[in-house]
């Protein structure tokens, strides 16, 4: 039975966020309205439950009845971040400014922007909070039993390191940075690089990753920070999260289409000129010394 139970726990923990993130993506009022109504209910469950716990447990040693409503807790704490996620990102779908921007890309050079929203650092954040504070509350209770709460002081150091990245500043929303040379990118600590000349065409599926990334090893630091739920990139790709950008998936798909096949543009990009690209008509730009924009 503990075998059945861990096997569904697994299957869920595998495939859960990734069904999750893809019905996030959709950005559709019902979705979001469907999704958020579900996880209110799984946190309702889970508070339901940690307080069944807690009256039945009443009679079972401090330090046992604080590992078991501990381990309630931690699922409580998990569906809270979830609703944290589906509020942030239903937040954001209604606030996209739909535009590119000058900005300077990871490696320094200047690009055409499409810029993230501070928004997609609120789950890991609320992750990085959640955890270490589940530990030093475990710790507290188990204090009778000190073998057990040295081990919670310790994981809660452990879990503390995911908030190094937000103290020391080294954690960004980024974007994805268009520059003549390269595709960039940014999304918490980590960066990536992108040559134009691997991107053959539209991009069908920028979740699953543009090949021939480049890891220009730069902002590195130890402790990870997710951006979001994402899917898993292909083998050999580099993921392209899309979740809080300023343009829509399609629209950015379109838009590194266009710039792949079309090699003349790029020089163009970092200039006030390639700010007037639309997807509907991006022949009718032109340049301001005169040349079309095509």
């Amino acid at each position: 039975m503990i075998g059945g139970y861990a096997s569904a726990g697994a299957w869920g923990a595998r495939n859960g966020p990734a069904f999750i993130r893809r019905m996030l993506d959709r950005e559709r009022a019902g979705t979001f309205v469907a999704l958020l109504l579900a996880e209110l209910a799984v946190l309702a469950a889970s508070v339901g439950v940690l307080v069944a716990v807690l009256v039945v447990s009443a009679d079972e040693p401090l330090w046992l009845r604080a590992l078991v409503v501990g381990a309630f807790g931690l699922t409580t704490a998990g569906a809270l971040v979830w609703v944290v996620e589906a509020v942030s990102r239903w937040w954001w779908s209604v606030r996209r400014p739909g535009r590119l921007v000058l900005a300077t890309a990871p490696s320094g050079a200047a690009s055409t922007a499409v810029r993230r929203s501070r928004g997609s650092l609120a789950t890991p954040l609320t992750t990085a909070l959640v955890l270490p504070a589940w530990c030093v509350l475990m710790a507290v209770l188990t204090a009778p039993a000190p073998w057990v709460a040295l081990l919670f002081v310790l994981l809660a150091l452990v879990a503390g390191s995911r908030l190094a990245p937000f103290v020391l500043g080294r954690a960004a929303a980024g974007g994805v940075y268009l520059t003549p040379a390269a595709i960039e990118l940014r999304w918490g600590v980590r960066s990536a690089s992108v040559p134009w000349e691997s991107v053959g065409g539209r991009p069908d599926d920028l979740t699953h990753g543009l090949g021939g990334a480049v890891d220009p090893a730069m902002r590195a630091f130890p402790v990870d920070v997710p951006l979001d739920v994402t899917d898993q990139p292909l083998p050999g790709r580099v993921a392209v999260p899309v979740a809080y950008l300023w343009l829509r998936a399609d629209e950015l798909a379109e838009l590194i289409g266009w710039y792949a096949v079309q090699p003349g543009l790029r020089a163009h990009l970092g200039t006030r000129p390639s700010l007037e690209w639309r997807a509907s008509a991006p022949s009718a730009v032109t340049m301001t010394d005169g040349d079309p924009f095509s």
